[in-house]
């Protein structure tokens, strides 16, 4: 994790994006785009850019951009160079009677990330990216660092992991360019049928492996399972952007290929672009630190975890603790109470302000914060209790929905026994109940009416688990990812591959 935060998350990187863009200026802009493109340009606020695209009526790419909005009646579109054109000739096609125009600039577009100069604020690989026209200082191509950036994420290029003629919905710009809710697009009717449907046939998964994989298609058994189309080495491992078929496409499942490459398949995006993501990873960084008493670098990674989230009470707590170890008392006391600020019922704030004043020697002070911290202990066990009374309340409410739900489905088994739907409802509350033996013949049941009836395998396989049948449920569980897979049913399907690794573990 180190190199990722050193070298990929905290340092500022400038990379050319483009050598020129287009300026696209008048009063009926905002709405002309909005009408055209897959992205709701409406929501778009100023000085800030988004991921966008064109497509054809059918739903394939014509162009993927970043669009940056200077006011409602300036946009600027940022696009590799060699699909300027074909963006011009699209956005200029339907364009009749909107008062607009749109012109080429010969101006480089760069993208900055942990970057405090001023541009176009948005999300690229990351939150709080940013998109600079008028900059005139160092920067790279694109790298090594970059291209592990876009493995890492997800985040594509057009022109290389994806490719003008795609469907969109086979690509990660279904994700980063597509807003489903805003209405009415050139090719949405098409690209929300097959999204609401079973979703893509292919769709790009990172797979990570030990062994330096090919750009190339990835056969299994003699049969085409998808293709790879990007990687990039970190550490010791490589990762790789591919597209997945959708039986293969269960996360955490490993995939072993006729060339015996072995592969860990993961959902996009891996390194999460949140800040709280970051603000976790540097975290759980400085906590290896503190375990191997590297204490400077512990403490710059708490105080970066807590200046990206500023309400993060472990990383208050470790770095407090850790100025305590070090004898640095007044640090640890600033700490403790910011911390106390931000929770001002957090035990360990109150217990450690008593300890270090009284290392300091502030004995009244050291007892009055251990008479604060005893104190709050009393009311803490009173909201562990008033918590207790409002578990039952919830509890008793769930009862009387799964006695409402038992009887419904007794009902249905009372017209036919045989009812999947009903026997696997029957299943889950027997689940629910503990009463694994009796769950396991109802899921059973629902198999035999429908064999694709997916989420009775789930059901079984956690039954035959409680009932310390591993061997059976690891064999229900693999049968069930693959039906699972196969009709596109990828929430059960990766809820039992997580249960299977248990198993395996």
């Amino acid at each position: 994790m180190s190199i990722l935060l050193e070298n990929l998350r905290l340092k500022e990187s400038i990379y050319l994006l483009s050598h020129s863009f287009l300026s696209l200026q008048g009063p009926d802009v905002e709405s002309y785009l909005n009408s055209q493109m897959t992205n709701d340009v409406l929501a778009l606020k100023e000085g800030q850019f988004q991921q966008n695209a064109l497509l054809e009526i059918s739903g394939k790419i014509i162009s993927s951009f970043l669009l940056l909005k200077e006011s409602k009646e300036s946009f600027y579109i940022i696009c590799p160079d060699n699909f300027l054109d074909i963006t011009l000739n699209r956005i200029e096609k339907y364009h009749i009677s909107e008062d607009f125009e749109v012109e080429k600039k010969e101006i480089k577009a760069f993208l900055a990330l942990n970057s405090d100069k001023k541009g176009y604020l948005g999300h690229y690989f990351f939150e709080k990216d940013k998109i600079l026209l008028d900059y005139d200082g160092d920067f790279k191509s694109q790298d090594e660092d970059f291209r592990s950036l876009k493995c890492l994420t997800g985040v594509t290029q057009l022109g290389e992991e994806a490719s003008p003629g795609e469907l969109i919905n086979n690509t990660i710009f279904n994700e980063l360019s597509v807003d489903y809710k805003k209405g009415c697009f050139p090719g949405q009717e098409t690209v929300s049928k097959i999204n609401t449907r079973r979703g893509a046939a292919f769709y790009p998964v990172m797979l990570k492996s030990k062994i330096k994989p090919s750009i190339d298609k990835i056969i299994k058994e003699e049969k085409k399972i998808g293709e790879i189309l990007n990687f990039s080495k970190i550490n010791d491992h490589y990762f790789s952007y591919a597209v997945i078929n959708r039986e293969n496409r269960v996360e955490n499942i490993s995939i072993t290929d006729d060339s015996k490459i072995t592969y860990e398949l993961f959902y996009y995006p891996y390194l999460k672009p949140d800040p709280k993501s970051l603000a976790i990873d540097l975290y759980d960084y400085g906590m290896e630190c503190f375990y191997k008493e590297d204490n400077d670098q512990a403490i710059k990674y708490f105080l970066k975890a807590i200046e990206i989230d500023t309400q993060f009470e472990d990383a208050y707590e470790s770095l407090g603790v850790l100025y305590g170890r070090l004898d640095n008392f007044e640090k640890a006391i600033e700490v403790m109470e910011k911390l106390k600020g931000l929770n001002p019922k957090c035990m360990m704030a109150y217990t450690n302000l008593s300890l270090y004043h009284m290392k300091l020697g502030n004995i009244d002070v050291a007892e009055d914060f251990k008479s604060q911290a005893t104190l709050l202990n009393f009311e803490l066990l009173g909201d562990e209790a008033e918590r207790k009374r409002q578990a039952k309340e919830i509890e008793d409410k769930k009862r009387a929905e799964r006695e409402r739900r038992e009887s419904m489905f007794n009902q249905v088994l009372e017209l036919d026994a045989e009812d999947a739907m009903a026997n696997n409802g029957l299943g889950e509350i027997e689940l629910e109940k503990l009463n694994f033996e009796s769950a396991v013949k109802h899921f059973e049941q629902a198999i035999l009416t429908d064999v694709k009836y997916s989420v009775a395998y789930l059901g079984l396989g956690k039954s035959l688990f409680q009932l310390n049948r591993a061997d059976d449920a690891v064999k229900i569980l693999e049968k069930g990812i693959k039906i699972a897979s196969k009709n596109g049913d990828l929430m059960p399907a990766n809820e039992m591959q997580r249960l299977l690794v248990k198993l395996n573990s």
